[in-house]
């Protein structure tokens, strides 16, 4: 889900940008007050997600936008006011994680988008022989700041982070004029807005170290699923060894392994439950037919040999020749199915005390509740 989500996140807004150059907007109107409040709202939205960079990357179009309809002298193309620009949204780009709002770095943001502003309002003077050099094309240098960031996708880490990329990336149709000015704001805020959208979804639905649906998700796919869904509890045996024998690490390590292998279940949807706790959700089908595709799961959670990063680091070192042991992975599983008149969590609860009998009865086993 995490990565269909990202591709999504990717490809409809460059899809949008490249429709710029070929669709015939040019009368396409934005009233100013639906942009102001399209940049507010996407604002609030970084601000709320914790997104510093998405801030500082559309606070020059809030006051770009309220420096016109203040009917103020403003020109985007003055003298070094558009490099003045791409540097900032090109350092705004390269910035990772969140810091203190008076950090020193959020306060060079906060002085480089004063000068934009000097020079955008022509209140800074600049001397005669730097005028001369203003009128060199350098669409070169646009293209660096714009792509150069992309090399450090991998550190974004949240699909909401490229809110603050689609602002940086709309300067070219704005430099080229590939598009209305009115369009262009329409475009970056919309796209950005869907990058945030994502994110926050991510942030509820889906288990972060996992990656898969979390126990939100769980619940609201139990509630619209129908009346012929099958649960079954997971919980991973002996789970508190792996943290207190190989540390938090490694248990981190098998966590991320067991729903990596459950999410291969046959007809069924993996989910995280809650700490090493795990549920399978299947919207139809008999207890006694999906038992095989649990056992499956089950065998193939216990064939597995994992070895850990930590004991891989281990091997490297100076006189450690020999393979490091695999760590191996058990659970125990518990199935209920759904009967007319139970909740949600009367399903889980009949499912959570089949898995306490499997526990009881040894471990790595699947014990079905009582219809």
């Amino acid at each position: 889900m995490k990565q269909k989500l990202a591709l999504i996140n990717i490809f409809l807004p460059l899809t949008a940008f490249v429709l710029l150059i070929y669709l015939p907007l040019g009368n396409f109107v934005v009233p100013p007050y639906l942009a102001t409040g399209l940049v507010l709202f996407a604002i609030s939205r970084a601000v709320l997600l914790f997104h510093q960079q998405a801030f500082f990357a559309f606070l020059p179009m809030l006051l770009f936008g309220a420096a016109m309809d203040l009917h103020l002298p403003v020109d985007f193309f003055a003298p070094y006011a558009i490099d003045v620009y791409l540097f900032y949204m090109w350092i705004v780009n390269l910035q990772t994680g969140q810091r203190p709002w008076l950090h020193p770095l959020h306060i060079a943001n906060f002085a480089v988008l004063t000068l934009f502003v000097l020079l955008s309002t022509r209140a800074l003077p600049i001397p005669l022989e730097l005028l001369e050099y203003s009128l060199t094309p350098r669409d070169w240098l646009a293209m660096l700041f714009v792509f150069s960031p992309l090399a450090m996708v991998k550190s974004w880490q949240r699909p909401g982070r490229f809110a603050s990329y689609w602002p940086l990336l709309a300067t070219l149709a704005f430099i080229f004029e590939w598009m209305s000015e009115e369009y262009i704001t329409f475009w970056v805020t919309i796209c950005s807005l869907m990058s945030l959208n994502i994110d926050s979804y991510l942030m509820t639905y889906v288990d972060e170290l996992t990656g898969i649906p979390g126990r939100r998700a769980l619940l609201f796919r139990m509630k619209t699923v129908g009346n012929k869904y099958s649960a079954v509890m997971v919980d991973v045996d002996h789970f508190k060894q792996f943290n207190d024998k190989h540390g938090h690490q490694v248990g981190d390590d098998v966590l991320k392994t067991v729903a990596m292998l459950i999410s291969k279940t046959s007809g069924a949807t993996a989910y995280r439950y809650g700490g090493e706790e795990f549920t399978l959700l299947f919207p139809k089908g008999d207890p006694v037919e999906l038992a095989p595709h649990v056992e499956a799961t089950r065998e193939r959670l216990a064939n597995y040999d994992l070895f850990p990063k930590s004991a891989q680091r281990k091997r490297k070192q100076r006189g450690q020749t020999r393979k490091p042991k695999p760590l191996k992975i058990t659970a125990s599983f518990g199935l209920a199915q759904h009967r007319p008149g139970d909740t949600p969590d009367d399903v889980l609860a009949r499912a959570d005390k089949a898995l306490y009998s499997a526990k009881a009865n040894g471990r790595n086993r699947l014990v079905i509740a009582k219809s």
